[in-house]
């Protein structure tokens, strides 16, 4: 049996900070809006009725190592 490990939830903007090369938070909302992605859960942001959705961070890696081939270089610079 292989090991488990725990799953890491991340707020788009908390992803965002992790990616190399580095993509904007409207631009990973925008793919996983696209791909109609539902949160793994909400976080509280100490305003009632606004927690962030967030994603598990292993999935968000695997879709931005995915999508890097097709997005140039430049545009991501300038987003």
């Amino acid at each position: 049996m292989g090991i488990m490990r725990p799953a890491v939830p991340l707020t788009l903007a908390e992803a965002c900070t992790l990616l190399e090369p580095p993509i904007t938070e409207a631009q990973l909302r925008d793919i996983v809006t696209a791909l109609r992605w539902k949160p793994v859960g909400w976080r509280p942001t100490g305003r009632p009725g606004h927690p962030w959705p967030v994603y598990e961070a292993a999935d968000l890696m695997k879709l931005h190592a995915a999508i890097v081939p097709f997005l140039r270089l430049e545009r991501l610079l300038c987003a």
